[in-house]
């Protein structure tokens, strides 16, 4: 494992190098009895120091640092820990060492000592390891919010044990441990408004699919009617080909539209974590209950479509997504504009039984919400309170 190094040298021991080496100088011009005793005291202290640069140099040749892997899935409030090992394969040990890491602040380290900075932890303890050893650490820490905490900087303060210098280790690479804190479930009142009658299909005006359980009638066949729909007790009465017709059915389906701005527009909206909050607990409602959902929020992302976004799923795999979804959210990224997400849902998403509008929206988000109710959707709003169907129970603000 790679590691920036640095040295923090101490004066006196350089200081004693150099006297050691005058006093060999010396001891060529003195009686031989003492000259015995300077040389060996002045090469002592040159060995002393070679040793030293030596350990400087090679303490990190074959010294490794892991995360061991335990679960890290937490909600605001939990208790857990993170496993370190430290191993040296090589020959030289490491005697009264500090490690110290750095995390986001997402958690607070307990035991150790721990140092609160701006959104930062840090725990260190010290540790000994000797040659051919391994060694692990257990930190313990408790969630304070939602959010992810990943490891930002690792350092190994060592003791140069042929000299009074410290050695200063950084590693280098980018380790992937993290911790991930969902966000606590509120209680969404009047859920039981988007509560389906029948699992599973309902009717709708706009489809392209048949519920074959509910015939509502037939029709002259036409060029291209599937055989299979022919009905032909009907059709030997009319004495023409007639073929059945359903009714209109689709998948009972929500779909999530989070608009993360304050009502002013120009910042992330003060009950934002309320809103995720509620969010976590209509998923896993939607879950227990068998109903599928996509999400879409206009905070920017790196994929296809330019803002964060689940694809329609369900089932406790697709939850489990949605709430590293929340998880990772970060507010401090840029936003954008609302509109745009309205308007992709509007022109490139098929139409869900339910779209749930999460925050705030202006009279012309507003219009863009019409058009897609218009598409055979029912709205509901939520923004922080109870939900509420039906547009002008939203709460909508003024636009300029």
């Amino acid at each position: 494992m790679k590691f920036q190094k640095y040295v923090q040298e101490n004066k006196t021991f350089p200081v004693f190098v150099l006297v050691g080496t005058i006093l060999l100088m010396a001891g060529l011009f003195i009686d031989f009895y003492s000259m015995h005793m300077l040389i060996f005291i002045s090469i002592f202290l040159i060995i002393l120091y070679g040793l030293g640069v030596f350990y400087e140099r090679h303490i990190d040749d074959y010294l490794t640092f892991t995360f061991t892997e335990v679960p890290n899935r937490h909600y605001k409030g939990d208790e857990g820990y993170i496993e370190v090992e430290i191993e040296q394969k090589g020959i030289l040990p490491l005697l009264n060492a500090e490690v110290v890491i750095e995390m986001d602040d997402v958690i607070e380290f307990k035991g150790g000592k721990t140092i609160a900075r701006r959104y930062m932890t840090t725990f260190s303890k010290n540790f000994n390891l000797m040659f051919w050893e391994k060694r692990k650490i257990k930190i313990p820490y408790e969630t304070k919010k939602r959010g992810v905490a990943k490891v930002q900087n690792i350092e190994l303060v060592v003791p140069n044990i042929f000299g009074f210098s410290k050695v200063f280790m950084k590693a280098r690479k980018r380790f992937n441990k993290e911790v991930i804190v969902y966000p606590n479930k509120t209680v969404v009142p009047n859920i039981d408004l988007m509560s389906p009658k029948n699992m599973g299909f309902h009717r709708a005006t706009h489809s392209l699919f048949d519920e074959h359980t509910l015939p509502v009638g037939t029709r002259d066949y036409e060029q291209g009617d599937a055989f299979n729909k022919i009905h032909w007790k009907a059709s030997a009465k009319e004495g023409a080909l007639q073929t059945k017709v359903f009714e209109k059915a689709s998948q009972i389906s929500w779909c999530f539209l989070l608009n993360v701005r304050s009502e002013q527009g120009l910042s992330v909206a003060e009950n934002v974590e309320t809103l995720l909050e509620q969010i976590a607990y209509m998923t896993e409602y939607a879950t227990k209950n068998q109903i599928p959902y996509r999400i879409f929020v206009n905070i920017s992302a790196l994929d296809q479509i330019p803002f964060i976004h689940q694809l329609e799923g369900e089932g406790h795999f697709h939850y489990r997504k949605t709430l590293e979804l929340l998880a990772r959210m970060k507010f401090l990224t840029f936003n954008t504009p609302y509109e745009r997400v309205l308007h992709f849902v509007w022109k490139h998403e098929s139409n869900p039984a339910y779209v749930i509008q999460v925050g705030s929206v202006t009279d012309r988000q507003m219009q863009y919400l019409k058009l897609i109710e218009r598409k055979g959707s029912k709205l509901a709003f939520l923004n922080g309170g109870s939900l509420t169907t039906g547009p002008s129970e939203g709460k909508v603000k003024q636009s300029g």
